[in-house]
């Protein structure tokens, strides 16, 4: 393992790998990424893959539109092929009239952006979703599946490989199976980063843990408002596919979506699960409960079996939003943590983490992102995530 490095990259997720390959697109040189376990290993690795364009705040709608550009290219880019990309589209559902009202506003917000969301009503939403029992259904906010601007899947294991191989095809150092156990800080500044293999002197650390971002917070005396928060999601046995687009109803905080092998995939996250503790098990009791939203939803999945079953975690911070860029506390600690949308937001996050660290001009505005809102109370309340 090396000894020295101008960049440290902790965690080898989606917000980790993006952030090398960024760096490496950037020409920084001499840049390792230490990953606790394997590619990827925590929140990316379980999670449902979704990204969406249809966010009820600027910043968010920003970082979408960038991701999706990207990973448009990424797997030619980086040389590593098909990623399982499929813009089927996705339908958020309303349930009552506010819902509605807000959904309107979004997309008003949204095409003003150039992102080709609609609203759609009942018989709309049974159209592009045929699975849905639409008799609840007052309408439904829909980024159709065309292909460009679109909401939809990719595959998150190939997603964070490409970007890994795409980093180390151009000099990134990588070293699995390296538990961060400390960050040495001297005078206000970052020196080093300590691991089970040994120490790497360093004047330069991203923090892209995700779920343990807090923790990593902590080894550098940084406070990080993250907490980790379990998510638990399932998957039937394959179905005659119908290429729907994912749908996402805030009743019942559930997400379906039909895969292309015909499975449907559905997540919940219990709100009476106990935060700040990361448990990768999943749980009995959560997938009754889960089942039983999602077939409110869906009835004809009733009778299907679940095949698999699984947590992930989330790292939740207070407005939902990502943390990037440095800490004004410690010179050199720069922050990458999607804080739940680390997938989805996967390139945006790297470039522009990419960019603080390399000092020069970001892509976007980075007011919205940066950890100090939080201190100034200018938090970025997204109601389409709520």
């Amino acid at each position: 393992m090396k000894k020295t490095a101008d960049v440290v990259v902790i965690g080898g997720g989606a917000a980790g790998t993006s952030t090398a390959y960024y760096l490496a697109k950037l020409g920084v040189k001499n840049v390792v990424l230490v990953e606790q376990e394997y590619t990827p290993f925590g929140g990316t690795g379980r999670c449902a893959a979704h990204f969406r364009v249809q966010f009820g705040s600027v910043s968010n709608c920003k970082l979408g539109l960038l991701s999706v550009r990207e990973f448009d290219k990424l797997g030619e880019e980086s040389g590593y092929g098909d990623l399982e990309i499929d813009k089927h589209g996705y339908l958020i559902a309303a349930y009552t009239e506010d819902e509605l009202t807000k959904l309107t506003a979004h997309v008003k917000l949204q095409n003003s952006m150039g992102i080709p969301t609609k609203i759609l009503d009942p018989a709309g939403c049974k159209e592009v979703a045929p699975y849905l029992e639409v008799d609840e259904i007052l309408g439904g906010s829909y980024c159709g599946g065309q292909g460009g601007i679109a909401g939809g899947v990719i595959n998150p294991m190939k997603m964070a490989l490409a970007f890994k191989k795409g980093a180390a095809d151009r000099g990134v150092e990588f070293y699995n199976y390296t538990k961060v156990t400390g960050i040495r800080v001297e005078s206000g500044k970052v020196k080093g980063v300590i691991t089970n293999q040994g120490e790497i002197e360093t004047p330069c650390v991203v923090n892209a843990a995700g779920e343990y971002g807090k923790f990593i917070g902590r080894m550098a005396g940084v406070k990080i408002p993250v907490e980790p928060e379990k998510h638990q999601i399932a998957i039937t046995e394959p179905l005659d596919y119908m290429g729907g687009p994912m749908v996402y109803s805030f009743k019942y905080h559930t997400y379906i979506a039909q895969v292309k092998h015909g499975g449907f995939l559905f997540g919940w996250s219990d709100p009476n699960v106990e935060a700040g503790i990361i448990d990768f098990n999943p749980e009995w009791r959560v997938l009754e409960e889960l089942a039983v939203r999602v077939v409110r939803q869906v009835p004809a999945l009733k009778n299907v079996r679940i095949i698999r079953h699984w947590a992930g975690q989330y790292g939740n911070c207070p407005d939902h939003s990502v943390i990037l860029g440095p800490v004004p506390e410690v010179e050199g600690f720069i922050c990458a943590l999607g804080c739940t949308k680390a997938t989805m937001f996967a390139p945006a996050m790297g470039i522009l983490t990419a960019e603080a660290v390399a000092g020069v001009e970001p892509t976007l505005p980075m007011a919205p992102y940066l950890i100090e809102r939080f201190a100034k109370g200018e938090l970025v309340i997204d109601p389409a995530l709520l």
